[in-house]
């Protein structure tokens, strides 16, 4: 329908008496700000004013406590209706400019029309039954997302309620101006997707719940399975329905369910800042969120240099082709798959039995405590007990043990040397000790030893600090030893090896695993077996309980055995994973069949797996292009939506001069057209360098060019120059991917890499090579320079 034929009228004046409420209640809150905000810089300034300070007697002292307490009490609850007042003004400022996106007219069975409308949040009349405006996560809200005008119905927590959807309206509202109204009977209008698509890119993710598509709030509002597995296609909007299911879900269990109990995986840092404004955008705080490598260095990275999965695929790059190259290949697969994953399973059941390593106890150059004597009390422990058990037991008696040790050193030469050389704090400390236990009387005769003797134990004590430490966090089980035990032998191997059968490369991986666990280096193929190994040895007593749910984002670029390991860690979590088949990257991954056993994590009854096949990122010539990389059964399913645009262009170069020359040019034009976001990607770290000094070198000083790291936290506006693997899940206005040549992107193994830096383009995608181009690159008749 036209827009000249809608009732513009009408919904101007409607939107006139919304943004009024949104006002009154503005003015109300910024007068409630105003208060708190005075109420809580009063009280901070005479806190100690208004408590009564009275010590003479217990009495005065537990009445000076009450007093602080109440006081302390009443900041708390100012800051905290100071802190309510704040978010309601944000949130108000936010449907100010754009309070309601869609409007539905829904008529139940035997009742009459109800018109709704619907926004990022609710706004609800003073009398606090008239409901201007549903919020999206709202059950009835389903009915604009799920169903076209005619017989609809949505889900409410007893059943569903059934109707028919007599209208379906949407608006594009901006500065409290109505933009655009359109009358629609798709999901969601063709109009609105193509005036956000259209739109500029910007350095973080965008909410656009106005956007949200059918398949994807099936994503959003399930609530049936414990494991939802989706496979969508580049740019089809798997990340956005993943942060707005998690806005819902806040939003459904809000009585028993907090931010703290949700946490998401992230590929990198950069794409950890990328969405991290999304759920503030919704009116939510944000979940917990990291990336698996700073879950392997809260685990290793205090004792161990461990090689994190970007340094892996740097070193794979740079050792392409030998004979070492590729046996670390073999390595790598062998070890994130599911049959090692079922061999360090057989091998913790054999070590109930027999087999963990200790590290003995020892002070300079005496023995404490011995490996087999920890070893016996260890296995002394019935088995049925559990390794959680077994270890605490040894834990306390080691503890114990280190106590008599301490008794025993009284009186040897290397304590009395020590204390002679203490200094005059700890001298005070042990008179303070004798003191407090009745010495320095008149009637004492012993002053004088027991000051020596406290001098003595206190310095015994914190000689053997460091030991106690070790023990209290179960540094005595020998989880490396014990790792490499498995390795060391071939029979040992074979015995819990599922098909009695040693893996390929078995004698270069055990060669490997010397080399560099002895010099405290952990290859990251080994990081997350001897995560579990240690975790499991110690009754996964760090196993995180308290989170509800668990949502992985690439997960195409997990292995089988950190799918299962993430499975362990989090044993109460519902699990939501999202990937791309043709967006795996990473050796761990690309041999282990789509998910890599993420659908097998659960029983079928209770696992969804659903596909998105639409792109909504690019326009469809570009789309169209990047499906042309892949092999032809891999893109049959992606469907570009329709936006026009450029057609993507292959630059041939002579050499890497002319390469940074015409790339430079280009930006040039690029930005002088008001495209904001330029991202010049490169296959590795290593070129990224080389090719941020050069355009810094040809750009203008006034253009910013960002080399992104794989520390960086932010993705800047302008120019970022970055290497493939930290572009996953990230966006640019135009993509310049930099040497695209057989060279560089020659193997059946850079095909995947290729169309994944190929597709985080929204609007331009030039492809600059040397040489040969990529044999990947559809042919399309080359521009020649």
């Amino acid at each position: 329908m036209n827009e000249p034929n809608l009732p513009r009228d009408e919904e101007e004046k409607r939107l006139l008496v919304v943004l009024e409420q949104v006002s009154r209640r503005m003015r109300k809150e910024l007068s409630l700000l105003g208060d708190r905000r005075d109420d809580v810089v009063g009280i901070r300034q005479e806190f100690w004013d208004d408590v009564r300070m009275n010590f003479s007697d217990s009495t005065e002292v537990g009445e000076t406590w009450s007093s602080i307490v109440q006081q302390a009490e009443l900041l708390a609850e100012r800051e905290r209706s100071h802190r309510v007042a704040s978010e309601a003004v944000e949130r108000l400022t936010k449907q100010f400019d754009s309070p309601y996106f869609a409007r539905i007219d829904f008529a139940e069975k035997g009742c009459e029309t109800e018109v709704i409308y619907i926004g990022r949040a609710s706004l609800v009349g003073e009398d606090g039954d008239t409901f201007f405006v549903y919020d999206w996560r709202a059950p009835v809200s389903s009915l604009f997302y799920d169903h076209e005008p005619g017989p609809a119905s949505y889900r409410i927590p007893d059943g569903e309620m059934e109707g028919e959807l007599m209208l379906k309206r949407q608006f594009v509202i901006r500065g409290g101006q109505m933009k655009h109204l359109f009358d629609t009977s798709e999901t969601v209008g063709d109009e609105i997707l193509q005036a956000v698509l259209s739109e500029g890119s910007d350095t973080s993710m965008k909410s656009i719940v106005a956007t949200i598509q059918k398949e994807q709030n099936w994503i959003i509002r399930d609530e049936k399975h414990k494991l939802l597995v989706v496979q969508g296609a580049a740019g089809s909007g798997k990340t956005s329905a993943a942060l707005q299911r998690i806005a819902y879900l806040l939003y459904r269990f809000r009585e028993t369910l907090s931010p703290d109990q949700i946490i998401l995986f992230s590929p990198n840092p950069v794409f950890k800042g990328y969405i991290s404004r999304v759920l503030p955008d919704l009116g939510e705080a944000n979940m917990r969120q990291m990336t698996f490598r700073e879950l392997i260095e809260a685990r290793l990275g205090r004792r161990f240099e461990v090689e994190d999965l970007f340094s892996q695929t740097e070193a794979l790059a740079a050792e392409d082709g030998s004979t070492e190259g590729e046996a670390r290949e073999q390595a790598i697969r062998y070890k994130g798959s599911e049959h090692f994953f079922i061999t360090v399973e057989n091998y913790l059941k054999r070590l109930e039995k027999e087999g963990i390593r200790f590290r003995p106890l020892r002070f300079r150059n005496m023995t404490i405590v011995s490996e087999e004597e920890m070893s016996k009390q260890f296995y002394g422990i019935r088995a049925s007990e559990g390794f959680g058990i077994r270890a605490a037991g040894v834990r306390r008696w080691l503890l114990e043990r280190v106590k008599l040790w301490v008794d025993s050193q009284m009186d040897e030469a290397w304590l009395e040397e020590a204390a002679e050389l203490v200094d005059s704090e700890e001298i005070q400390r042990a008179y303070v000790d004798v003191r407090r236990r009745g010495g320095f009387h008149d009637e004492a005769f012993d002053d004088e030893d027991q000051m020596s003797a406290r001098l003595r134990r206190r310095v015994a004590e914190a000689a053997i600090d460091p030991l106690v430490k070790a023990i209290r966090s179960y540094r005595f089980l020998d989880e490396v030893a014990t790792y490499r035990q498995l390795f060391e032998s071939r029979s040992l191997f074979t015995l819990c090896s599922p098909d009695s059968k040693l893996p390929q490369g078995c004698e270069w991986m055990l060669q490997r695993v010397e080399d560099t666990i002895g010099r405290k280096l952990i290859d990251h193929e080994d990081a997350t077996p001897l995560m579990y190994l240690s975790e499991a040895l110690e009754g996964f007593r760090r196993v995180e309980g308290d989170i509800l749910h668990v949502f992985v984002d690439e997960a195409q670029d997990y292995s089988p055995f950190q799918a299962a390991y993430l499975r362990r860690r989090y044993p109460r979590a519902r699990m939501t994973v999202l990937g791309d088949f043709n967006q795996a990257i990473y050796l761990q991954s690309q041999e282990s069949g789509g998910f890599g056993g993420w659908t097998r994590l659960m029983a079928p009854e209770v696992t969804s797996v659903l596909r998105l096949t639409t792109s909504y990122r690019s326009t469809e010539q570009i789309v169209e292009y990047t499906k042309g990389i892949l092999a032809a059964e891999d893109a049959v399913d992606i469907i570009p939506f329709q936006r026009k645009g450029e057609v993507p262009k292959v630059i041939a170069c002579k050499d890497g001069g002319q390469l940074s020359d015409l790339l430079a040019a280009d930006i040039n034009s690029l930005l002088a057209q008001g495209y904001g976001t330029i991202g010049v990607i490169t296959k590795t770290a290593h070129e990224t360098g080389n090719a941020s000094a050069l355009l810094k070198e040809q750009l203008p000083d006034e253009v910013p060019v960002t080399l992104v790291t794989g520390g960086s936290a932010e993705l800047p506006k302008g120019v970022s120059v970055l290497p493939s693997y930290l572009a996953k899940g990230i966006e640019f206005d135009a993509v310049l991917v930099w040497d695209a040549s057989s060279a560089r992107y020659g193997k059946e193994k850079d095909r995947k890499l290729l169309y994944t830096v190929c597709t985080r383009a929204l609007h331009i995608l030039h492809i600059y090579h040397t040489g040969q181009a990529s044999p990947w690159l559809p042919d399309q008749g080359e521009l020649k320079s």
